[in-house]
C-alpha cells in the first residue's frame, strides 16, 4: 500500500537544474540496469554450483526499484481573488487583488529497494515471496524560477520572486501530493515493479511463482 512520506525541507531548484537532474536520472537508470544485469550474472554464475539463495535475489532486486520509478512533471495554475496583502512575500499581489499564478514541479514515485535484505525474501521450492518498501513519493521538486504571474495587460506570464518561497513550497507540495495519492500513479508504479521483479527472479532460478508484497 502507498504511504505518505515524512515532510522534508524545501528543495530550491531552477528549471535548468530540474532538466539537468532528469538527464542525470537517465544516466543513473542506465547504470542501474547495468548493475542489475551484472548482479544477475553473478547470481546465475553462483547458482551453477547450487540453488539460488535469498541473498542472491535480494542483491538483484536492490537495483530494480530505481529502474521503474514513475516520473511526473506538472504545471499548476492558481487563481487568487480579492487579495489585499502580500502573496508569500510578493508585495505586488496586494495592488493587483485578482491574479493568476503558474509554476512547474516534478515528482518521482517508486519503491526504495536499495536496502532490501535477504530476510525479506522467502523461498519455498519453486515459489518466492519478496517484501519490498511501499510505493511512495521519493522526491518532489518545485522550480523556484518557474513561479510567475499572468500580466493581463501584456497577456504573458512574468517571473516573480516569492520572499516566502519555503512556505509556498510546503503548501503546494502538500496540495499536489494529496492529489497524487488519489490517482492511479501509485498503483501503476506497484504494477510495473511487480512485473519487473517477477520476470527477473523467475529467470534467476526457474521459479514458477513470484509474489511481491509491499510494506
Amino acid at each position: 500500500m502507498a504511504q505518505q512520506q515524512n515532510r522534508k525541507a524545501p528543495v530550491r531548484k531552477t528549471k535548468k537544474q530540474i532538466r539537468r537532474q532528469r538527464q542525470l536520472t537517465v544516466v543513473g537508470v542506465v547504470v542501474a540496469v547495468f548493475l542489475v544485469i551484472f548482479g544477475l550474472g553473478a547470481a546465475w554464475g553462483h547458482s551453477l554450483g547450487g540453488k539460488v539463495k535469498a541473498e542472491d535475489i535480494a542483491t538483484t532486486v536492490q537495483g530494480l526499484g530505481q529502474t521503474v520509478q514513475v516520473d511526473y512533471d506538472y504545471t499548476k495554475v492558481l487563481s487568487e481573488e480579492d487579495r489585499d496583502d502580500a502573496y508569500y512575500g510578493w508585495s505586488q499581489a496586494a495592488d493587483l487583488g485578482n491574479f493568476t499564478i503558474m509554476y512547474q514541479g516534478s515528482v518521482k514515485i517508486g519503491s526504495d529497494t536499495s536496502t532490501l535484505t535477504a530476510d525479506k525474501v522467502k523461498i519455498d521450492g519453486k515459489s518466492v515471496t519478496i517484501t519490498v518498501p511501499a510505493i511512495k513519493i521519493l522526491q518532489h521538486d518545485i522550480a523556484q524560477d518557474s513561479v510567475s504571474y499572468y500580466d493581463s495587460d501584456e497577456k504573458i506570464f512574468r517571473q516573480i520572486e516569492l520572499g516566502q518561497f519555503d512556505s509556498f513550497y510546503a503548501d503546494q507540495r502538500s496540495a499536489v501530493e494529496n492529489e497524487l495519492y488519489n490517482t492511479d500513479k501509485f498503483s501503476n508504479a506497484e504494477t510495473r515493479l511487480k512485473d519487473v521483479i517477477d520476470k527477473t527472479v523467475k529467470a534467476m532460478g526457474n521459479f514458477s511463482t513470484v509474489t511481491v508484497n509491499f510494506e
